[in-house]
């Protein structure tokens, strides 16, 4: 089963998760990246969590959004304010996932990733993909090993 792990990570914590998984599958990975760079400031996770909230695209650099040759795509993107990522939302507006089988991911500060995953996977259900599961990790305090070992644990389920 061919792979492909796409992802955006603002503090590098989804960066880790994506990257264990692609080695771990052999797969390979996409990184979502806007065109405007940003700091993890205050300022702007306040804003963009509520931009999240509210189904907010923001603008991403070009980015394939072709699946074709894979049969399996996980998506992983940071929680915000209970959301995916704005650069996440644009990915999937533009990608077709039909027929392909999705796994999401996601990391957060906090410990609730409910209702960004029911965002996420109705949104890629929307787009033709299904989704077969989920995953999410509270990122707080933990180490890059710690995230690696969590998600290959993770990635057990999905062999």
């Amino acid at each position: 089963m061919k792979t492909l792990v796409v992802y955006y990570s603002l503090t590098e914590k989804t960066h880790v998760v994506a990257q264990t998984l692609a080695a771990e599958f052999g797969a390979d990975s996409r990184r979502v990246e806007e065109v405007e760079k940003h700091e993890a400031t205050l300022w702007f996770i306040v804003k963009n969590g509520f931009a999240a909230m509210r189904g907010v695209e923001s603008e991403i650099k070009p980015v394939d959004t072709s699946f074709q040759g894979y049969d399996r795509v996980f998506v992983g993107s940071p929680v915000w304010g209970g959301s995916p990522s704005t650069p996440i939302n644009a990915f999937i507006s533009k990608a077709d996932f039909t027929g392909k089988e999705v796994v999401l991911f996601m990391t957060m500060g906090s410990d609730d990733a409910a209702g960004a995953l029911k965002k996420m996977s109705e949104r890629i259900e929307k787009k033709g993909g299904k989704v077969i599961g989920s995953f999410a990790f509270s990122t707080g305090k933990a180490t890059e090993e710690e995230l690696a070992a969590r998600t290959r644990d993770a990635a057990q389920r999905y062999r």
